[in-house]
């Protein structure tokens, strides 16, 4: 497709408020169409936009890894992209994921049928009213800002954004939707609020800035206060008979079923998780990034015990999904040790952020993570339940305490 196409008849689709009905004609896949001032194409393939969709130095909406995403095939989840032009011109793109959730199977006390009281019953009386259709304005696979990209001046992003939005409850009614969803915001989004998205703080991200004076692990080590030099030290002598091996494509292949295994191990035991990676998710990775992307593996002879993946994103490290067997992990403190070869990897990249994602907050906050604060914003189609939504979610959320831990010595 090219910018010359034809364009559909132009309409404008905007909501004064979220109480406000509206009738917005639909956005077929592939055609440009006429809305708020802007012209537009929905796809429901990165193919689609093949020669518009423009490159980033942002690798998360690089066509690429998009196709990976696609490719992998995961149950339940739809891709989407709105690609925006202005006088024949693309000047921005958005990333859309479309799921349907069930809260039974994503709360894990409700889905392994583990019910303790009164609350847990209420709370899956709640949850088995139904499915909800989510649409994501971002990433289900990463923790970080919604993906999207702006050729536009920055005095018209504001303008554009507020476009985009109500583009996107169009495509929403288009689409049977009934949560839309913006995540993960590091600051309050003033737009989204004026939108009616609500802004629920969730666990937060947990990144590691890593200082330019680091060129070795030993430096990572050297700047630790002694108790947690030691800890360090004690751990890898718990890791000393494993054998931590980065797997090539055809080795990813060889043991795809081991390591979905392994992943979803883990995925079962995580209080709460609205996405599964499917079988296909390492292979089709590994095979669109390249070196980019990471699965390092962990055998103890030839037994396979982990695994863990990061992707480097320019100068950042992202640690991505995982997995271990359970005994293993409490033997030789697996995770402990995914977290300090995560680390080190990160070194060796002369990488100058990594950033491990939430959950296990802790334990991340010993290797040196810091909580940077994340919200995601929700928005519920009826204006009624969009009221309540953010009580319902707070009812509905699993709690993680934590003590934030200090490693570093203070000078």
């Amino acid at each position: 497709m090219n910018t010359s196409d034809t364009l559909e008849s132009p309409y404008r689709c905007t909501i004064h408020s979220m109480f406000q009905p509206f009738k917005p004609k639909s956005f077929p896949f592939g055609k440009k169409v006429a809305a708020e001032g802007y012209e537009w194409v929905y796809a429901d393939r990165i193919q689609q936009l093949e020669g518009q969709w423009l490159a980033s130095d942002n690798l998360y909406v690089q066509s690429h890894y998009l196709q990976a995403l696609e490719d992998a095939k995961t149950t339940g989840l739809d891709f989407r992209y709105l690609l925006v032009f202005k006088n024949g011109q693309p000047i921005g793109g958005i990333t859309l994921q479309l799921l349907t959730v069930s809260a039974a199977h994503s709360i894990r006390t409700l889905r392994q049928g583990e019910i303790t009281g009164f609350w847990d019953r209420l709370r899956l009386l709640l949850a088995s009213w139904g499915k909800y259709r989510f649409m994501i304005w971002g990433n289900m696979f990463l923790t970080g800002q919604f993906n999207q990209w702006w050729k536009a001046p920055e005095h018209e992003i504001p303008d554009l954004q507020s476009a985009t939005l109500n583009v996107l409850n169009c495509i929403a009614r288009q689409e049977k939707i009934q949560i839309l969803m913006a995540r993960d915001c590091f600051e309050r989004d003033q737009p989204l609020e004026t939108a009616g998205y609500h802004a629920i703080d969730f666990q937060p991200n947990m990144c590691m800035d890593l200082p330019r004076d680091w060129k070795s692990f030993e430096d990572y080590l050297n700047a630790m206060s002694s108790k947690y030099r030691v800890r360090a030290r004690r751990a890898f002598k718990k890791t000393e008979g494993i054998i931590f091996k980065e797997l090539d494509l055809r080795q990813i292949e060889l043991f795809a079923d081991d390591l979905n295994t392994l992943h979803h191990s883990v995925v079962e035991q995580a209080d709460f998780n609205m996405l599964w990676a499917g079988k296909n998710y390492f292979v089709q990775l590994k095979e669109q990034l390249g070196a980019d992307f990471c699965l390092t593996a962990c055998f103890e002879k030839e037994r396979l015990l982990g695994f863990y993946t990061t992707i480097r994103n320019g100068k950042e490290l992202d640690a991505n999904f995982l997995g271990f067997d359970p005994q293993a992990n409490r033997e030789y403190q697996l995770y402990l040790g995914m977290l300090y070869k995560m680390i080190e990897q990160a070194i060796v990249l002369r990488c100058e952020k990594i950033c491990f994602a939430r959950t296990a907050l802790e334990i991340k906050s010993s290797v040196g993570a810091l909580a940077q604060k994340t919200y995601i914003y929700l928005k519920h189609t009826n204006p009624l339940l969009n009221y309540i939504l953010p009580t319902a979610v707070r009812f509905g959320e699993p709690k993680e305490e934590w003590v934030p831990r200090h490693p570093f010595r203070e000078d």
